[in-house]
């Protein structure tokens, strides 16, 4: 169970400021029959990495696509409340490439309060938790070395629940101590980018030395497996069927989504 990525991370924000749009917005009978202003406001990040090195808008987050997109979903439509308009397009823009992370949406109503320029509603990424399977796995020490990982997760947001820890033999490389493993149901506000740095953070802290032989043994070993319901790597639950008996416990709807 490894993730050792050599691809580089290199994190842009992209905004886009004061897209003015009309919409029926209210809940009173008039607002119901007449366009109002709306100006919406969204910004996110991605790892731009291959972009910036290719200058191809193929390896890129389309923001011209999103914001088409966003126009879509606004212009002409209905709403009882900027909330609601708020939440649809977060989720628009969260759903529109799964390498944005950090998201947030400001929507304004100008004039909607006597005496004041607008009313306005932002939601952030900072402000929602996310569900995440985390998964444990360690040969070296492995009782000592796990329950100490557990108690650096619950640093990193809820352990909502956990597996019982297994033992398992070594399978991509056999010549070692046979391993104990384990999963965790974590909540958090970090970002997928944003945890699994601090996972790569615990790993150091904890003595985690990183060679050629990505199979070797291990003080400790995180891995994100599901995000949000999503699973990270379905070849991984092929290859290490343990981990499979993990989104078993903790998540089994996954199971059913990939088949």
């Amino acid at each position: 169970m490894d993730n050792n990525s050599s691809s580089s991370l290199k994190l842009l924000t992209i905004r886009v400021d004061s897209l003015r749009l009309r919409a029926y917005i209210g809940y009173l009978d008039w607002e119901k029959e007449k366009l109002q202003d709306v100006v919406v406001s969204f910004s996110f990040k991605y790892n731009a990495a291959m972009a910036t090195q290719s200058d191809d808008v193929q390896h890129a987050v389309n923001y011209k696509s999103l914001t088409k997109l966003i126009i879509k979903k606004v212009d002409n439509q209905s709403f009882h409340l900027i909330e609601t308009l708020a939440e649809t397009l977060y989720q628009t823009i969260a759903a529109f490439s799964p390498s944005i992370v950090d998201i947030c949406v400001q929507v304004e109503k100008p004039h909607a309060l006597r005496f004041a320029d607008n009313v306005m509603v932002s939601l952030s990424s900072k402000d929602l938790f996310h569900t995440v399977l985390v998964a444990l796995g360690s040969n070296i020490q492995p009782e000592a070395n796990m329950l100490k990982a557990l108690e650096f997760l619950t640093r990193l947001g809820t352990v909502v629940e956990r597996t019982a820890f297994i033992r398992t033999k070594p399978l991509k490389f056999e010549e070692q101590d046979e391993f104990l493993n384990g999963a965790v149901l974590l909540r958090t506000n970090l970002s997928w980018f944003e945890l699994e740095g601090e996972l790569k953070q615990i790993e150091a802290l904890m003595g985690r030395i990183r060679t050629e032989n990505k199979n070797a043994p291990r003080v400790i070993d995180l891995d994100i497996v599901v995000f949000n319901g999503s699973l990270m790597d379905e070849k991984e639950i092929v290859e290490l069927p343990f981990l499979k008996t993990f989104i078993a416990q903790l998540q089994p709807e996954v199971l059913s989504k990939c088949g």
